[in-house]
């Protein structure tokens, strides 16, 4: 039985996902009629994926925790966190390898906290996360005092690489490709990987499914929360590292409603505050959804606030059909 309900849950994200990439297509040919020179060149395509490489990771980040129930509203204040503690000591002129495991370390913290909290505490994920999102952004606001924290001690590699590309040759024409896109995909794809095929990462499914029969089956649940709160912090130090390089600057308002965009991008992707369920391609396709429609809105000169409104609905619409799903499948 066990296994036909992942046969079942596996075939319902595929074609979850297949109806994100008929959507995304949509969106494409829709933006190509409506604005062919701008949105179809190389310049607004790669401008579109170089912003969504933080979003992407920041859902990537928000589907493992969903998989095993949990919820974190504060990886948007985590990164701005991580970013002016990694500016800060930069900086002072402390190599760059230090402050990044100093930043790294900062956000496995606050994803222990979280984890711990939810885990042990037994206390709601949106309370404890909703928490830590106003403690980080507060203490990353008193450290800057608001201010962008530049870094021109810093090695120069770690200032360039946020912004080096790879130029790739295609008849007459060049093509840059940012190298912080090559490594998101490239993380992402490992990840995908592993979670997909080690029996070690699969059992978040189970404890995300049935955490009572995960545990009575002797899967230690506790630890399979804290640690997906810790992995989520991972990606969210990483937005954090290759946004400070790319920026120059360690800034207390990144990502700022960040959380909204990364937890519509994963349930859209296929993934359940019910738990059990979640798909990185499909946190990816959500993404791109997101992203496309954003550029839409600058293209054809739309408001923006509106554009924010969208997310909203695309947020509503998708916990809305994540409710549908999850009722019909406890039935």
């Amino acid at each position: 039985m066990s296994w036909l309900r992942s046969t079942v849950l596996r075939r319902a994200i595929g074609t979850r996902e297949m109806l994100l990439v008929a959507v995304n297509a949509a969106i494409f040919i829709f933006l190509t009629v409506m604005s062919p020179e701008a949105f179809a060149s190389w310049t607004n395509i790669k401008a579109v994926l170089s912003l969504m490489t933080y979003d992407l990771l920041l859902a990537v980040a928000m589907t493992v925790v969903l998989i095993v129930r949990g919820l974190d509203l504060s990886v948007g204040s985590v990164m701005a966190l991580a970013s002016v503690v990694m500016a800060l000591l930069l900086r002072e002129g402390t190599p760059v390898v230090p402050a990044l495991a100093t930043g790294l370390g900062v956000a496995l913290i606050c994803g222990f906290i979280n984890g711990f909290l939810v885990a042990k505490g037994g206390i709601l994920p949106f309370l404890v996360t909703l928490g830590m999102m106003s403690v980080a952004r507060g203490f990353a606001t008193v450290l800057t005092t608001g201010q962008y924290i530049s870094f021109p001690r810093a090695e120069r590699w770690f200032t360039q690489f946020g912004r080096f590309e790879f130029r790739l040759q295609i008849g007459n024409g060049f093509y840059g490709i940012p190298l912080p896109l090559i490594i998101v995909l490239a993380t992402i794809a490992v990840f995908a990987g592993l979670l997909g095929h080690w029996a070690v990462l699969r059992r978040a499914f189970y404890v995300g499914e049935s955490p009572e029969a995960a545990n009575l089956s002797g899967i230690r649940v506790d630890r399979y929360v804290i640690g997906s709160y810790m992995i989520a912090a991972v990606f969210v130090w990483l937005a954090a590292v290759l946004m400070t390089s790319a920026n120059r600057i360690g800034y207390a308002n990144y990502g700022i409603g960040a959380e909204l965009r990364a937890l519509a991008a994963a349930i859209v992707g296929g993934a359940s505050m019910a738990g059990g369920a979640g798909s990185i391609l499909g946190s990816f396709l959500g993404v791109l959804m997101l992203a496309l429609i954003g550029n839409g809105f600058v293209l054809l000169n739309g408001n923006p606030n509106w554009q924010q409104a969208t997310v909203g609905l695309v947020l509503i619409a998708a916990v809305g059909f994540d409710a549908v799903r999850t009722y019909r499948t406890r039935r």
